[in-house]
């Protein structure tokens, strides 16, 4: 019990301690300006501001554990990391670590609880395990380590090993503030009785060392052994190492507020930091060095790429990083006014840097030199600079024209002396000795200190000239408010853009070492002047100069940051217009005092040392290019959250999506802890989006009205060095149909509608049918009453005409030539009688009521051969149908005068009839085996005679065919078909198979 009231006021006095340092400065210390800090607090979306512990899985996530419960942090966002569900308030965490696997471990203040692997990415509170050492104190977790897969947990009443689900005591009843571990797997403890030394099987105090320390037992707060095998002491006096068995102090080291020290931590360089009561300190063998005031850690955590994190007991969670660019001040030398416009690299080494009306400075390495009025240089506003192969220093102003700067003087010339305008903005040193000078009223050229100038009379597009450059060819381009222009001959031609680009203007001109000649615009970014044209590369950058490196890679400086560009990055972009251009953004997180450069030319520049330097609206920056840059990590792309309709919840492999949903919100991250600020995202949902979008700061894509389908979502992003992963995520999104949706439906649908129009059709069949029919029925009752008219009346006349001409011919005597005569006449009226007997027969219905065709035909069949030895036969195949009485009508007419032919002219001695029922059609034929038809009957028909006319009226009018074969002496073979909507009165349907297959 004394143990724990001890330990309880030893870890009082460390809050004390530390809260009493709060009111000190909380500024970053102005000796240790290499490194940058960056503050997270709850306005950021911190879960508390109170932050115990950090780690980092190997998906790239950092875990903050705080006294409002655990957090997930991207780089850009805080996700709160729910371990219980339905309780708004979250225990607090003490302790965090990872695993081999890259589960994770969370020491709590009610138990510890494991998140596997597979809840890392994507948090499911499902996979979440609790388990608890022991009840009160023995539950709260205070400290955790894993080595050889063996988890060491200590908690405010003791020390246990869990091993395969099971806690194991070590050290029983005793408070474990803190522990570590040394190469030899020993554990380096404080206990609530001071440090302890665990070696697996027993345990060590050293007594002793407190006394050499001169703290007491309850003042050594930590011990750490180093990569190399040092052990580091934090004490209530300061920080000492033990080696080779004796301790070294590192001064300060005086038992006082400000000296002691609580915690040190070695990060992935092997650098050591730790704090004390004046704030963050960077230690060596020998001293401590300074890194922020006022800045009292409880933890730190070095991550993958190498930010040192800190948690603190109130100002929330820390970030220091290296910084990447050192800004130059008037304390270097840099004139006050500190608005570098222009800057310079010159042949020999030398920087120069031309101020806006601050004059002319020169870096020696450590410190800037200015010339001024003072020094012959009597306008400061230095706007641009050039140096000639004579190696002097060319420079224009704005306001006091043209210098030029040889062995310690300036020489000035100005409109006096013929140059155009007071004002240069630009200058080229000519190949040949002279001086290319762009100014606000022209182009001039001087040569032998004589000025020739160029103007719009000259066909430049605009007389206010940005820039002017000579290729390595030595052809002279310029840059206007209005375009581009090159110099052929003694005028000027436009450069060509777009057809619809109109009056551009353009920035500066920059021609890289392989000789492509690039143009820049705020408008349209980076072209590439090729064959006198304008091509587009990129629009994405905006830059204001540009200068290459060793290496090839293109440094582009800006209004809105600095930028590097890979080598071949460029090419590939104006190849693939539609894919993001690779770039690393340099801005404030990386040093700069301000993102925005300025616009003197040149304003960027690289020293013979690999140095690059920048002028910025606040102060010179600088950039040593010999610093290792990892372009080669591809970002990590999550699928964090998605929304549908009100709710959220984890996106899991993919969301299917009940039908009418409308509103779905996919929120999605990429992990960059280094430099989030850089981080681009675009995305793409295939069957919705035509084009990629580019992500917003929230990492949100919303949609309403999904397609039915699925559909795949697609996340491409950069990381903070500017490397794309193009290729990027697929997450799928499903929308399921409304039944009325689906394919069943639709093809149910249209079976539905192809059948109603087969009805229809049918019904419009009938219904014609039946009309067809009534017509029908009409004329042949005409015919009927026509028929019985010529029989009752013409035929009864004529047979008692014929009959008084017989009476009147006895009368005359038998060998008379009158009686001859006579005879013959009356023969030839019988075969006329004969003939319209059967005319009016053929009028006359004369198939059975019943509308058995086969049955009428062959009735009409024997009367035809009666008294003859012509055989007729009449057969039929297929199941017989029902037919209209009317078409049967005229297909028995057809077949009877086929008949008739056959008997009368064919002289064959049979005659076959075949009747087929099939179910498509109907189809009748009549052969005979006699002498054939004539071609030219069959042709035009027998003078005098209109039967093969008649059956092809017939044929006609019930919407059938007609063919005739005959050949000489060979028989004739007359077909008639007839569809069966035309003739049958109910229709059979029979199927593909049995047409194709008639006799399966």
């Amino acid at each position: 019990m004394l143990e724990i009231v001890s330990y309880r006021r030893t870890v009082m006095g460390v809050l004390i301690l530390q809260m009493w340092f709060v009111w000190q400065s909380r500024a970053l210390d102005p000796q240790a300006s290499s490194y940058l800090r960056t503050d997270f607090t709850v306005e950021q979306g911190l879960p508390d501001d109170e932050v115990n512990a950090i780690t980092q899985t190997p998906n790239g996530f950092l875990w903050v554990g705080t006294d409002g419960g655990l957090a997930r942090f991207d780089g850009k966002h805080f996700a709160q990391i729910r371990l219980r569900a339905g309780i708004s308030k979250e225990l607090p965490v003490s302790s965090l670590m990872t695993a081999p696997d890259g589960a994770l471990w969370v020491g709590t203040g009610s138990g510890l609880a494991y998140i596997p692997s597979t809840a890392v990415d994507y948090f499911d509170r499902s996979q979440v395990t609790i388990y608890h050492p022991g009840a009160g104190p023995s539950d709260r977790i205070s400290c955790l380590l894993i080595r050889d897969g063996i988890l060491s947990v200590g908690t405010a009443r003791g020390l246990y090993r869990f091993e395969r689900g099971h806690f194991v005591t070590v050290i029983p009843d005793e408070p474990i503030s803190i522990m570590d571990q040394t190469s030899d797997g020993h554990l380096l403890i404080i206990t609530g009785r001071g440090f302890a030394e665990w070696d697996g099987s027993r345990i060590m105090r050293h007594p002793g060392y407190p006394r050499q320390l001169g703290v007491h037992n309850d003042e050594i707060f930590e011990v750490h052994e180093d990569r190399k095998g040092v052990r580091w002491f934090c004490t209530g006096s300061g920080i000492a190492r033990l080696v080779h068995g004796s301790f070294q102090k590192l001064a300060p080291y005086k038992h006082s507020a400000d000296s002691a020290t609580f915690r040190i931590y070695e990060d992935r360089q092997g650098n050591l930091w730790t704090n004390n009561g004046s704030g963050l300190l960077r230690a060596s063998n020998k001293s401590l060095e300074r890194v922020a005031l006022g800045v009292h850690a409880r933890y730190m955590y070095s991550d993958m790429n190498g930010n040192l994190w800190v948690a603190t007991a109130s100002e929330g969670l820390l970030r220091f990083t290296d910084r990447a660019f050192k800004m130059y001040t008037p304390a270097d030398g840099i004139p006050a006014a500190n608005i570098p416009m222009a800057v310079l690299s010159a042949q020999d080494g030398t920087l120069w840097v031309g101020s806006n009306c601050g004059g002319l400075s020169r870096f020696d390495g450590n410190r800037f030199k200015t010339y001024s009025e003072k020094d012959g240089l009597l306008n400061s506003c230095v706007w641009s600079l050039a140096e000639d192969a004579r190696h002097d220093l060319w420079i224009g102003t704005w306001g006091g024209g043209l210098f030029r700067f040889r062995n310690g003087r300036f020489t000035q010339y100005s409109t006096q002396q013929g140059l155009p305008s007071v004002v240069v903005l630009s200058l080229a040193a000519a190949q040949d000795g002279s001086l290319w000078i762009a100014t606000t009223n022209g182009l001039s050229h001087m040569q032998d200190e004589h000025f020739h100038s160029y103007t719009t009379a000259d066909g430049l597009s605009s007389d206010r000239i940005v820039t002017v450059v000579q290729d390595r060819v030595g052809g002279i381009w310029v840059a206007t408010d209005a375009g581009v222009d090159h110099l052929l001959g003694v005028r000027f031609m436009p450069v060509r853009g777009a057809r619809a680009e109109g009056e551009v203007p353009y920035g500066p001109l920059k021609e890289d070492t392989v000789g492509n000649l690039y143009a820049f615009s705020l408008v349209n970014g980076i072209n590439r002047i090729q064959d006198n044209r304008l091509i587009s590369v990129s629009g994405a950058l905006q830059p204001a100069g540009m200068v290459e490196a060793r290496d090839h890679d293109f440094w582009f400086s800006g209004r809105d940051g600095i930028y590097r560009v890979a080598a071949g990055d460029l090419r590939r972009a104006e190849l693939n217009p539609d894919s993001p251009v690779d770039y690393t953004s340099y801005g404030p997180a990386d040093g700069l005092a301000t993102r925005e450069c300025t616009t003197g030319q040149p304003n960027i520049a690289i020293t013979k040392d690999d140095k690059l330097w920048v002028g910025t609206l606040k102060g010179l920056a600088m950039l040593d290019l010999r610093r290792r840059l990892n372009r080669d990590r591809k970002p990590v792309i999550f699928m964090e959250e998605v929304e549908v309709g009100k709710t959220k919840k984890n996106p899991g492999r993919e969301l299917v999506l009940d039908p009418g949903m409308a509103h779905v919100g996919l929120h999605f991250t990429v992990v960059d802890l280094a430099s989030p600020e850089n981080v681009r995202i675009q995305y793409r949902l295939d069957g919705v989006d035509v084009a990629w979008f580019d992500a917003d700061s929230t990492r949100t894509a919303t949609y309403t009205d999904i397609p039915v389908g699925v559909h795949a979502f697609h996340i491409r992003a950069s990381n903070g060095e500017g490397v794309w992963d193009h290729e990027g995520i697929v997450y799928n999104l499903i929308q399921k149909p409304f039944f009325y949706q689906t394919v069943t439906f639709r093809l149910a649908a249209f079976v539905a509608g192809v059948l109603l129009v087969v009805g229809l059709y049918q019904l419009r069949l009938r219904q014609a049918s039946a009309r067809l029919s009534a017509r029908l029925e009409e004329r042949l009752a005409e015919r009927e009453r026509i028929a019985r008219d010529l029989h009752d009346t013409l035929l009864q006349g004529f047979q008692g005409l014929i009959l008084r001409f017989h009476d009147a011919m006895m009368e005359i005597p038998e060998r008379g030539h009158a009686r001859q005569l006579m005879e013959t006449a009356l023969d030839q009226a019988d075969e006329v009688m004969a003939e319209g007997r059967d005319r009016v027969v053929s009028l006359h219905p004369s198939f059975d009521k019943s509308g058995d065709l086969a049955q009428s035909l062959a009735r009409a069949g024997a009367e035809i051969a009666i008294g003859s030895e012509v055989k007729i036969s009449v057969t039929t195949e297929g199941q017989v149908q029902t037919l209209d009485p009317v078409a049967s009508d005229e297909i028995y007419c057809i077949g009877r005068e086929a008949m008739v032919n056959a008997f009368r002219h064919a002289q064959g001695r049979s005659i076959e009839v075949e009747i087929e029922y099939a179910s498509w059609e109907l189809r009748l034929r009549v052969r005979d085996d006699g002498r054939g038809i004539a071609p030219n009957i069959l042709e035009a028909g027998r003078p005098g005679h209109i039967g093969l006319a008649s059956m092809r009226e017939r044929a006609e009018r019930v919407g059938g065919q007609l063919d005739i074969i005959s050949g000489r002496d060979a028989g004739t073979e007359i077909e008639l078909r007839v569809p069966a909507a035309n003739v049958y009165r109910g229709i059979l349907v029979e199927s593909t198979w049995r047409r194709l297959w008639p006799h399966s």
